[in-house]
């Protein structure tokens, strides 16, 4: 059977697969929060081992190398660095089930976050060099409905499967005896090498949007000085981008708000915010689609309109939700905030490729990661969790989490809209600088050989 790696299906087919990729990374990345009564039983673990397995066992070390690996994808070819990412942090989730004490578990989810580092970097770069800028911002947005449809799938799908292992009991299986928390993480890990194999599909597009004369120059080009010396327009998205991060974080005090104010309990919360990411995830996805098509129509500010919307949603609903009279009213407001959140995570990245020429387009993305994984944390749970000490009343977690909201959120809006006008700028420069590309290799190959060559 022949491909037609140039038709329109094809470039999509290779949109799906990858967002298909990037919700079995976020599946593998939450799978352990709902094993961890089993697993601190099993090993006798305390609460601090856990903490470390949850938090920077997979963020610290997957921070770490997300520069080197992105400065690698821009040399190398990202395909086969996405499938050796993908066999390797799968193996990780794999040998989980074979861990017996807490070392060897700790071990295994570094190298889960190792190996799904190389995710977004080289799936953002792949799918932007294969579509138009004018299409761009659209594919990205589908493919950044991973983190919600992963996430939620491990609330949902990945707590009817644990329990579903939890009635079945201990299984044999190659001459050994396996708990249902190990019998998930085989379970979990094994599909990834079905996976590897699809990725094999995916051809290794031309790098688009270069400015670069050769692809040896274009490799030695500094994304963080490139980054810096543009600074007004990237601290634009960057500011909007790490804020909508900073609202994600909000999730965490789900328990706890919900638990002290309206006195629900934890299995009714978390069941009814897994179902938000399995829901409200998708419906932000769809209203960024629409928003990168219609409020963007000259192709280049589809994605920072997209996230600009997205943090006008989520941003008010979020402070009102922590403050709402009933728990009911608290849901639906949280809901729409879900939405707002999810269309905002589709546009910063798609904003981010319509400033960033080809050769860096890894790098840029890994930078983005970085920044916003690292400052958007900082910014939520310490702050928010000092201030409710602080208050002396742990009741006041929902007037803590509004004034949060207000204190970040409003000013993060003012700057995004005075200082739109940098990142215009910068998507223009961009177009100008890739279309003089464009014509000189089109003069270049009407020339022929010779007029390459000169």
């Amino acid at each position: 059977m022949n491909i037609d790696r140039n038709s329109g299906w094809y470039r999509w087919y290779v949109v799906i697969l990858l967002l298909l990729v990037f919700i079995l990374s976020y599946f593998d990345r939450f799978i352990l929060s709902l094993v961890v009564e089993p697993i601190k039983e099993s090993m006798g673990l305390s609460d601090f081992q856990i903490g470390l397995l949850l938090g920077p066992a997979f963020s610290i070390f997957h921070v770490a190398v997300s520069i080197p690996l992105g400065l690698l994808a821009d040399k190398w070819s990202r395909k086969w660095l996405l499938i050796a990412g993908l066999v390797i942090w799968c193996t990780m989730t794999t040998m989980s089930g074979f861990a017996m004490s807490f070392l060897p578990l700790l071990i295994f989810r570094l190298g889960l976050g190792l190996g799904e580092a190389v995710v977004s970097p080289c799936s953002v770069s792949i799918i932007s060099d294969y579509f138009k800028r004018g299409d761009r911002a659209r594919a990205i947005s589908l493919y950044m409905a991973g983190p919600y449809l992963g996430a939620g799938l491990a609330f949902l799908a990945g707590g009817m499967l644990v329990s579903a292992l939890h009635d079945v009991g201990h299984v044999e299986f190659l001459g050994r005896s396996f708990e249902p928390w190990q019998m998930t993480f085989l379970l979990v890990g094994a599909p990834g090498m079905l996976f590897a194999l699809l990725l094999m599909t995916v051809k290794e597009p031309p790098k688009t949007d270069t400015i670069s004369e050769t692809p040896e120059s274009g490799s030695k080009i500094s994304a963080v000085r490139y980054m810096l010396d543009r600074w007004r327009g990237f601290g634009v998205l960057f500011a909007g981008s790490t804020c909508n991060f900073a609202m994600a974080t909000l999730t965490f005090w789900n328990v706890p708000l919900f638990s002290r104010v309206w006195g629900w309990d934890v299995m009714t919360i978390g069941a009814v915010t897994g179902l938000f990411y399995f829901t409200a995830g998708p419906i932000g996805t769809a209203l960024a689609l629409w928003s990168s098509k219609r409020l963007g129509r000259d192709g280049d500010m589809g994605g920072m309109y997209t996230l600009i919307l997205g943090l006008c949603i989520t941003v008010p609903m979020s402070a009102l939700y922590p403050i709402m009279p009933t728990a009911q009213l608290a849901v639906v407001a949280m809901f729409i905030a879900f939405i707002g959140k999810s269309a905002a995570t589709a546009g910063g990245p798609a904003a981010l490729q319509m400033i960033t020429p080809g050769e860096m387009r890894s790098r840029s993305v890994a930078i983005f990661n970085t920044v916003i994984t690292l400052v958007g944390p900082l910014l939520g749970p310490p702050l928010i969790g000092a201030a409710t000490d602080w208050s002396g009343d742990p009741r006041s977690i929902g007037v803590v989490l509004c004034g949060f909201v207000l204190f970040v959120g409003i000013p993060t809006i003012l700057v995004m809209i005075f200082g739109l006008k940098h990142y215009r700028k910068l998507a223009k420069d961009m177009t100008v600088m890739t279309t003089a590309m464009d014509d000189r290799d089109a003069a270049a190959a009407a020339l022929g050989p010779k007029g390459a060559a000169a």
